[in-house]
């Protein structure tokens, strides 16, 4: 049995979530580094370097998806960040699809992404 064609698929859905959350991913990050650098931490530089590398890993995932979005035909022309959660809208094979998440699950989510590349980039175990 075929699906509908206005049905998205989960690793659709998926390219989308994580197009969302990868740049506050890099949000998370920057405030990170602006955090440690005004720090009188012992090992700054190096936590600092450590980040960076961070940075440049996720940003590489995001070109990624992006890229399978481009692919895919997926355009995500719309994105909030409201006082409730993070909304998003997009468009998958000429339909078009709303993303709500809540700022509880976006900050799980971020943890996971987080987690996965820290972890070198594999699936972590505990997600």
């Amino acid at each position: 049995m075929s699906r509908a064609p206005m049905e998205r698929t989960e690793e659709e859905a998926e390219l989308v979530k994580r197009s969302i959350i990868l740049p506050i991913v890099l949000d998370v990050l920057a405030h990170d580094i602006r955090v440690l650098q005004g720090s009188r931490a012992k090992m700054n530089r190096l936590y600092i370097r450590q980040l960076h590398a961070l940075q440049d890993r996720v940003s590489l995932e995001l070109y990624h998806v992006r890229r399978q979005l481009r692919l895919a035909g997926i355009k995500v022309f719309s994105q909030e960040r409201a006082k409730l959660g993070l909304t998003a809208e997009y468009l998958c094979r000429g339909y078009r699809h709303a993303f709500t998440m809540l700022w509880g699950v976006v900050k799980a989510e971020v943890e996971r992404e987080l987690d996965r590349v820290m972890a070198g980039g594999k699936q972590a175990e505990n997600a």
